[in-house]
């Protein structure tokens, strides 16, 4: 079975991540949702007030996944860019040739910030970095299959974005299924 790491962060963008969950899940992905804190309650509160019980902190999240997935909002995206555990799981997850997706504000403010867009095609939401990301596309989703990095370009992407990850883990046929079945395609 696929596996997800989603990344949550006081201020992540609820519309993001939580697309990202659904699908995944409906494509059966195992998704863990792993909280940007040390609390030991889990809860995050996203940035239009949704309060989220993680399945864990990042802390406790030591293995690989099939994908890393982090959303967008500002203070959400800024969390995620200064925390080093989280930093170091990407470089891991990318020196062991697995994805990498991020929406909205996180492709500027934490990937480009710490290396991991240099040579990539990427999106991201007008003014975060991207001024400074060097092959950056217009485009809603954009996936660099070299990079195995999936950017999106923000909250009104997040459908399409979210079924870009769940093609490139379970395949074409999948992703086509869930689409039907939330009335898309």
């Amino acid at each position: 079975m696929s596996s997800a790491l989603l990344i949550y962060a006081d201020g992540s963008e609820d519309l993001e991540i939580t697309a990202a969950a659904d699908i995944l899940k409906r494509g059966g992905v195992e998704v863990i949702r792993a909280a940007l804190t040390d609390n030991p309650d889990k809860i995050v509160t996203l940035a239009h007030g949704t309060k989220v019980i993680c399945d864990k902190t990042l802390g406790e999240c030591d293995e690989l996944y099939d994908v890393v997935v982090i959303p967008g909002g500002l203070k959400g995206s800024e969390a995620c860019r200064d925390s080093e555990r989280l930093i170091d799981i990407l470089a891991e997850h990318k020196r062991r040739g697995r994805h990498i997706a991020a929406i909205c504000a996180a492709p500027g403010f934490v990937l480009h910030t710490h290396g991991f867009l240099d040579g990539v095609k990427a999106t991201c939401y007008p003014g975060c970095n991207d001024a400074r990301i060097q092959n950056l596309k217009q485009d809603g989703v954009v996936y660099d299959e070299r990079a195995k990095i999936v950017t999106g370009k923000g909250p009104g992407y997040a459908v399409e974005f979210a079924l870009k990850i769940l093609e490139i883990l379970q395949g074409r046929y999948i992703r086509d299924r869930v689409a039907a079945g939330m009335l898309l395609d």
